[in-house]
């Protein structure tokens, strides 16, 4: 996240479609970026490769190799990703809404890259009981859900599969290959709502396809319009109903509901109107592609091909656009050839008025597809450098390294007023009576009345930003703040917040500081704290302090000490952040593995102190910085105790394993395990592996908003584990038990 070039201009790219993946690689490769922000909006941090879809279905693939990363991606092109849903977009304010209730987006320059959804999904029933082709990944989600909950009884499985093209056949095919065997006997049937099958394709594939699905007993009917579904049937307007117990909904391409909230030019059907140069009707700085345009000059098929041909037009436009050069058409080919399979490694072949088909064809769709992929995989991108593209990038993108360069310090380096206060004034903050003067107020430092037999607890934590999603960043940096006070079983208050912002064009800074400030008020209001004030700066990248205050009785400390010989160790959430935001920054985490840990990193210790406090257990602390095996030895040295550790009681997130195995370790890391063994005897079980190793790599990961950790006596270990766990700490374990052998901490 180091910025040394200044930012000038906000691209931001909604979707994360085959044109997008595309841009983003372009522009990197090109070394276009200089001076120009980007970022992604997707709500999937990882997108399924359309193309290889039907495969994985069938089993010819496994689900990581059709799958796209895109946070590794955006990393490596140095671009921003926010995993969020896109709600609306405003092209004359320039801003993009979301769903989540985070601040707007600002930009110059806009690209929407969303795709389609089926049509016909507002059909009685559908959206309840059907399973839409798209998004691709909610489509692998529900049939593995449909496996690990179907039990056969002897009678057939009735698939039914709306939409008799391409997609509705390759999806037949797929599934009698994936449960023809597995849940035998099965009967699946292709409904088209049009008089014939495979319409767009000539005559001769529509007969080679329909003699594969006549050779797998795939029924075909066509001529029947869908009017409603429920639990177990398909009806039809002028037909008896078909029984179904599993129902693919495989129709052509409907507008996204975003469209419906853009204030765009569309076409009657719905889709974005777009120019030749993929340019907005009516909006020069909006772009738009794949398949949620619709070209002023002709329609184009709802086909993957197309995306992936106007992905380089675009990105080469949203360059020029950006530097004031002349744009290019898109124009598309005459024809496109379509590979389609069949379930095995055989495919059909289809271009215009040819048809081929055979295991070679399959051959060339899989080389086509795996190539296609391999553009994209975070080990083979090749390193890049932040060298400017062209002598007019260079030289603007100079000239403003200059400016950054001769930035003041000292006060000199504060984010300006009128930047600041335009921010502050949209916060929403929750207020207290016992904050005389805070943040709405004029004076220079805050005023907090401290009520009687209450005492004042105080706690200051900060870090550089670890994402490019702000508003994401800002919320973990509040939440990771209140759990000192949490682990000290008091009640958050009121903080005060400094942020450090890289120097760039005013209007970008106050996008900057909106998202960052927006996330911290959001969790603050949540929290109940009260944002008093702070300070901002300008720096080489962005960071987060956040100085908390609390509240507790005297009588509701909880201490670090005060661990006896047997209590059990519990911990409420699971651990491995370090790893896995290392492997991020290394391009080898899975997007699902990083949202996992930012969702844990947002789960607040709120409740999870409530169920200690109520339970009378005190000796607490949380897992931060210093790892689970460095918090834990301040709480053994606080008792004069020892401890034994069940390694693999340890709970971990998702992916922890793989990086560990693959040698990835936080910085922190080896400091964390040096300053223990110094000071500790760290003893391995009999036959047991040595905490040296891989093995013991997660005891000394350091923690982002890391949970409690408590002496709990043996007793009353269950007793806790349940509360937490109906606390919302599904993943609450107990880790281990506390010796009487100081300084000796035993590894089992």
């Amino acid at each position: 996240m180091n910025q040394t070039t200044p930012f000038r201009k906000d691209l931001v790219l909604v979707g994360g479609g085959h044109s997008h993946v595309q841009v983003i690689r372009m522009l990197a490769m090109k070394k276009a970026l200089r001076g120009i922000r980007v970022t992604l909006v997707s709500d999937e941090s990882t997108v399924c490769y359309s193309g290889m879809l039907p495969g994985c279905l069938a089993g010819l693939y496994r689900p990581d190799e059709m799958e796209m990363e895109l946070r590794p991606l955006c990393a490596w092109a140095g671009i921003r990703f926010i995993r969020a849903r896109a709600a609306g977009l405003d092209p004359a304010l320039q801003q993009v809404f979301f769903e989540d209730g985070r601040p707007s987006l600002a930009y110059d320059a806009l690209s929407i890259n969303i795709g389609s959804i089926p049509r016909g999904i507002d059909t009685p029933g559908v959206r309840e009981h059907a399973v839409p082709t798209r998004p691709l990944g909610k489509l692998l989600r529900r049939v593995h859900q449909f496996e690990e909950n179907h039990r056969p009884d002897g009678q057939p499985l009735r698939i039914v599969i709306a939409g008799g093209g391409a997609a509705g056949a390759e999806l037949a095919f797929a599934m009698h290959a994936r449960w023809g065997e597995r849940f035998a006997p099965i009967e699946i049937t292709l409904v088209e709502s049009q008089s014939t099958l495979l319409t767009g394709h000539n005559p001769r594939v529509a007969r080679i396809i329909m003699r594969y699905l006549e050779e797998k007993g795939i029924t075909c009917v066509a001529g029947r319009r869908v009017a409603g579904v429920d639990e177990t049937e398909v009806h039809f307007e002028d037909h008896p109903s078909l029984p179904c117990d599993f129902l693919l909904w495989a129709t052509g391409g409907a507008p996204p509901d975003l469209l419906r909230n853009t204030n765009l030019d569309t076409s009657e059907a719905g889709f974005i109107r777009v120019r030749d140069t993929l340019q907005v009707t009516g909006y020069d700085n909006v772009f738009a592609a794949g398949d949620c345009i619709e070209f002023e000059s002709r329609p184009l098929p709802k086909s993957g091909v197309y995306a992936v041909r106007e992905g380089p037009v675009l990105a080469r436009n949203l360059h020029a656009w950006l530097e004031k050069r002349t744009l290019v058409p898109y124009r598309p080919q005459a024809s496109a050839l379509a590979l389609l399979m069949t379930g095995t490694r055989n495919a059909v072949a289809s271009r215009r008025h040819l048809a081929f088909h055979g295991a070679w064809v399959w051959r060339l769709k899989d080389w086509i597809d795996r190539r296609w992929m391999r553009k994209f995989e975070p080990s083979l991108l090749p390193p890049m450098d932040p060298a400017g593209d062209s002598p007019h990038a260079a030289k603007e993108a100079d000239g403003d390294a200059d400016e950054a360069a001769m930035r003041c310090s000292g006060c000199g380096a504060k984010v300006g007023s009128t930047v600041l206060t335009g921010v502050l004034d949209e916060l929403e903050v929750f207020d207290r009576e016992d904050v005389r003067i805070g943040l709405r107020d004029a004076d220079d430092a805050a005023l907090l009345e401290v009520p009687p037999g209450r005492s004042l607890v105080q706690t200051v934590d900060g870090f550089r930003a670890f994402t490019g999603d702000l508003h994401l960043f800002g919320r973990i940096a509040l939440v990771h703040a209140a759990s000192d006070l949490y682990a000290m079983g008091a009640d958050p208050h009121s903080a005060l917040v400094t942020v450090t912002l890289p120097y760039a064009k005013k209007h970008l800074v106050a996008n900057d500081l909106r998202q960052l400030m927006g996330g911290i008020a959001e969790e603050a209001r949540r929290l109940r704290v009260t944002l008093l004030g702070g300070h901002t700066s300008e720096g080489s990248e962005t960071a987060v302090s956040v100085t908390m205050n609390g509240l507790t009785g005297s009588d509701s400390v909880f201490r670090k000490g005060g661990l006896q010989p047997g209590d059990g160790l519990v911990l409420a959430k699971p651990v491995g952040t370090g790893i896995i935001l290392a492997a991020d920054m290394h391009l080898k985490a899975r997007g699902r593995w990083v949202d996992e840990v930012f969702e844990g990193m947002l789960q607040s210790n709120t409740e999870a102190a409530r169920v200690l406090a109520q339970t009378g257990i005190s000796a607490v602390t949380d897992v931060t910085g210093f790892g689970l095996a460095g918090h834990l030895g301040e709480m053994l040295e606080a008792s004069g105790a020892g401890a034994e550790i069940e390694i693999d009681r340890v709970l971990r997130y998702e992916g922890t394993e793989e990086c560990i195995a693959a040698g990835v370790e936080s910085t922190l890391a080896p400091s964390n395990r040096e300053h223990l063994q110094k000071r500790w005897q760290i003893e391995a079980a009999a036959g047991e592996a040595d905490t040296s190793d891989a093995a013991g790599a997660i005891l000394y990961d350091p923690q982002t908003s890391g949970g409690l950790l408590a002496g709990v006596p043996s007793a009353r270990v269950d007793e806790v584990l349940s509360k937490l766990r109906d606390a919302g700490y599904e993943q609450a374990a107990c880790i281990g038990r506390v010796t009487d052998r100081m300084r000796h901490l035993k590894i089992r």
